[in-house]
């Protein structure tokens, strides 16, 4: 019986404390709701250089005398390696040759028993941190078509590893902007600006220079040299 008069006890300070905490709660929106606040957007964009380039080539070649495709896939990939001894290149990833047998497509595109050849291809990716002289890389193996070499540039990317920390600077930039806009907004007004109630950081857009181009998901660049990285907060004050 006293057990049960305890927890009741213990139930009733309970709810009054969950009163009385609600009526704080309460008392402090109100307080925030009667001062007011203004939302202003700041804007902050800055022009970056890419510091690695990453370019990926495939070797291939077509055979029906395997033995004589894996000796041109080598060959190909000697004359890429003397090439390559020329630049600066900080990481070279070969991967394995793959091997496809091919068969012959009749008229209605469906797949033959007809056997007609060995496909062979090899995948390589090349690190760079020599971002001016990759274009003259890619030129040589171009070359290479001209002697009858199947090579493919399948891409070349430039990547800002540095983006972490200059996404933090732009988003200071931004917010500094935004309280330049407020303090105008608030002279003008005739009202006193006070301290920042929250900051929205919206997504950042990275593309080519001079570039006008924005998504709502972001943008992030990888086919230029030289980007522009675009920062938008929205920054509310409150006010007094």
């Amino acid at each position: 019986m006293r057990r049960e008069i305890s927890l009741i006890l213990v139930s009733l300070i309970l709810g009054l404390c969950l009163v009385g905490a609600t009526k704080i709660i309460s008392d402090t929106v109100i307080t925030v709701k009667n001062k007011g606040y203004i939302k202003v957007k700041g804007f902050a964009k800055g022009k970056i250089k890419s510091d690695v380039a990453l370019l990926k080539i495939k070797i291939k070649d077509f055979n029906k005398d395997l033995t004589l495709c894996y000796k041109n896939v080598e060959e190909t990939r000697k004359e890429l390696n003397d090439i390559f001894s020329n630049f600066k290149i900080d990481k070279i990833n070969i991967y394995p040759i793959k091997l496809e047998e091919k068969f012959k497509i009749n008229e209605r595109g469906y797949e033959t028993e007809e056997f007609v050849g060995y496909r062979l291809t090899q995948d390589i990716e090349i690190e760079t941190k020599d971002v001016e002289g990759v274009q003259e890389l890619v030129r040589n193996i171009e070359r290479m078509l001209s002697k009858g070499r199947e090579v493919e540039i399948v891409s070349l990317k430039y990547i800002c590893t540095k983006l972490d920390d200059l996404k933090i600077k732009m988003i200071g930039k931004a917010t500094r902007n935004a309280l330049e806009r407020a303090k105008t907004v608030a002279h003008e007004g005739k009202f006193a600006l006070g301290p920042i109630s929250s900051v929205r950081v919206g997504v950042f857009q990275i593309t080519p220079l001079y570039s006008t181009r924005i998504s709502d998901y972001g943008i992030n660049d990888t086919q230029s040299l030289w980007k522009e990285i675009k920062s938008v907060v929205e920054v509310k004050f409150f006010v007094k």
